[in-house]
Parts: C-alpha cells; structure tokens; sequence
C-alpha cells in the first residue's frame, strides 16, 4: 500500500477531483490530508537548490520565516475552516482521504473542541505545527494534547520549531503512549546525537522534496532503520511532489519490502488500517 503520509488540502490536492487524479497518476493508494496555512489553488515552486545551499540548518530558516507569515488571527480562521473542508472532502473519498486535525495548542477549550470533532469526525491523527502556533515542548499545552492522543490511540505530526525545543521533545516524548511523526527531517542530527533517548514511539517524515535531500533520508535510515521513516508529500509545497517522492524511495536501492515499508506500510501500521 502506498499511502502519502502528510498532505494539505491546496495545490494538487485543492479538491476531491484534483487529490484522486494525483493519487491515482502517482498509483497512491491513500493521503493523509490537513489544512493548508493559507488558500492555495496552485503548488508552490520551491528551488531545490536550497537543499544543497542551506544544509542541515534550512529548515530552521524556514521555520523562522513561516512564524513572522502566520502571525495574523486569518491564518488560524483559515485552518479552522479547512479542517471541516478536510473532513467533508475525507468523508466521501471511499477511504482514500485519511484526516490528520491541525490543532492550535494555545487555544482556549482545545480539548473540548478535539472531544467534540473526533466524537463526530472521527479523524484519524493530530497535526501540531510550532512554527505557526508557538506552544513549547515544555508546557502543560504540548502535555494535554499528547495525552489526549495517547488516550485515543491515534498518532501526532509535529513539525518541530528550533533546537531547544528538539531537544525538549527528545527528553519528554518517551513518556507518552502515542506515535509522534517529526516532520521533514527537522533536527535530524539532534535525534541521532541523542539517539540513546529517543523512545520507540519516534518517527521520521520525509518530506518535502524540495527541502530535503537524498542524502538526509539516506542518513536517517542508517541510523533508525526503515520502521522508522514514512514517506510523505507535503503537497502544495513544492510541484508534483507525491511522483518525486516516491521516485526518490524507490532509488535508495532498498529491498521491496524496505521500499514498501517507507512508502505506506509503516503509516498503514501506525494508523491501524
């Protein structure tokens, strides 16, 4: 089963139509879908060459960048909106579309508002996203929503903000009864520096394309091994970005089953499915 592990609705994926063609031009089977930070009818162009410019700091730039664009009270509005646009889209897919919910951490009755959407959405996972909600690791806003995802046996996508708050994560996240997927390799180097404490319940993103490079995948594998990487899209971020990450799996040189691991088994394993 190839499933594209994390996803936003906009770009190639804007509409039911549009995500089905994409899956099935990419022979996809499945796509974990959450809001997109602003309204997006087309993919982003993403240089690849600031992969090999900006090296295992990049993503720390763009962190930087996408706090000072998400600062305004529209962008949360707007991904409000867009989880229950994922949720109706989802819930007329046939099973294709699988909702990951983006929560703001920081928001007043956010328990409240999650009990209340999975009784009756029923999502599939929880996106957290530091960059544009500044919770820290070390906060009673980080702990109730990882004990809420650990009492309802569902996954968490965190997209992780700086160093110190890798490292917070590191420390913390073992203590959980949940699955955590660190988005787009972020800080790589910190979980294998201090891969004698990250917990089991670790996982590894690998997207998007644009951002990072084959040899940081290929870094990631040597040091936690297939279970742990999941492949995803990050679509609208970046163009045709499910074909090429799939392409670039499938170029590591891996056994099948390693290759079918990374390309969907391992979130087919983790979602329950």
């Amino acid at each position: 089963m190839i499933i594209d592990g994390h996803a936003h609705l906009g770009g190639e994926y804007k509409d039911l139509p549009s995500i089905l063609s994409t899956l099935d031009r990419s022979g996809a089977d499945k796509v974990i879908l959450c809001p997109c930070d602003s309204p997006r009818d087309r993919s982003m162009w993403i240089p690849h060459m600031l992969s090999r410019m900006g090296g295992k700091d990049l993503n720390y730039s763009v962190n930087r960048m996408i706090r000072l664009g998400t600062r305004s009270e529209k962008v949360q509005q707007h991904i409000d909106r867009q989880n229950e646009e994922v949720f109706k889209i989802s819930s007329i897919s046939g099973g294709r579309i699988l909702q990951f919910f983006w929560a703001n951490p920081l928001r007043e009755g956010i328990i409240e508002v999650l009990r209340e959407k999975y009784g009756s959405w029923k999502f599939r996972g929880i996106k957290l996203h530091q960059s544009c909600h500044p919770f820290r690791i070390q906060s009673a806003h980080f702990h109730r929503i990882a004990d809420f995802a650990s009492s309802n046996k569902f996954p968490v996508f965190i997209h992780l903000y700086s160093k110190k708050e890798i490292l917070d994560f590191i420390e913390v996240s073992r203590s959980y009864e949940t699955i955590f997927i660190t988005g787009h390799l972020i800080g790589l180097e910190l979980f294998i520096r201090n891969r004698k404490q990250v917990g089991d319940n670790i996982c590894f993103d690998i997207s998007c394309p644009p951002l990072v490079p084959v040899h940081r995948i290929e870094l990631a594998l040597k040091t936690f091994g297939p279970r742990k990487i999941v492949m995803g899209s990050d679509t609208p971020f970046g163009r045709d970005n499910l074909h090429e990450i799939i392409s670039r799996v499938r170029s590591l040189g891996l056994p099948v089953r390693e290759t079918g691991m990374i390309l969907g088994n391992n979130m087919k394993e983790i979602l329950g499915i």
